[in-house]
């Protein structure tokens, strides 16, 4: 067992360039240095820290590896929304979509502080990934499980949702604050 404590990961900024980088797969069995990654993962993703780090949000849905500066092919993804309580870690991941169909939705990003931008993305996927055990997993997932892990995982694939290259932005707002992006994200799911 690994007996390193979690530290308090640092956000890449906007323009770092390995949240435009491909990161790495990851080895199985785990190394004891993907470990501790994945457990300061765990660590920083939890709303006290993030609220340490300075983030643009409180809660996170999920969050990339590369996000924190780690080229490391690793995302923590939350099926039920923000709720740490039932965080995956997923190692590895792909997905194909099921269908072609898509459907637009706002979406916010710890990579582009005080933006969000309207994305089209799959709506049914197919994934499939490894979790801390080495364990392959497959599944589909639809809606907003299926938004979420499309985000996340096009981090580890080195793109952004505002990256001109993938055509999925279809429009992108910029604020001046926290406060402002979060009264336009309200207004638009309501």
């Amino acid at each position: 067992m690994n007996n390193m404590e979690p530290k308090l990961l640092t956000l890449a900024p906007y323009d770092d360039p390995i949240l435009r980088s491909k990161t790495n797969n990851i080895q199985f069995p785990l190394s004891k240095e993907d470990q501790h990654i994945i457990d300061s993962m765990l660590f920083s993703i939890q709303k006290e820290q993030l609220i340490a780090a300075n983030a643009s949000f409180e809660s996170a849905a999920g969050m990339a590896a590369n996000q924190w500066g780690i080229n490391k092919s690793i995302f923590l993804y939350c099926p039920s929304g923000s709720e740490t309580g039932d965080i995956e870690v997923v190692i590895n991941p792909s997905y194909k979509p099921i269908s072609k169909d898509v459907n637009k939705g706002w979406e916010g990003c710890f990579s582009i502080p005080n933006a969000t931008g309207c994305i089209q993305r799959y709506k049914k996927i197919k994934v499939t990934y490894y979790n801390t055990d080495g364990e392959k997993i497959t599944k589909r997932l639809s809606g907003w499980e299926a938004r979420v892990w499309q985000h996340e995982n096009d981090h580890l694939n080195g793109s952004l949702y505002d990256d001109p290259s993938t055509k999925q932005c279809l429009e992108k707002h910029c604020f001046d604050s926290a406060e402002e992006l979060e009264e336009f994200i309200a207004k638009a799911r309501a």
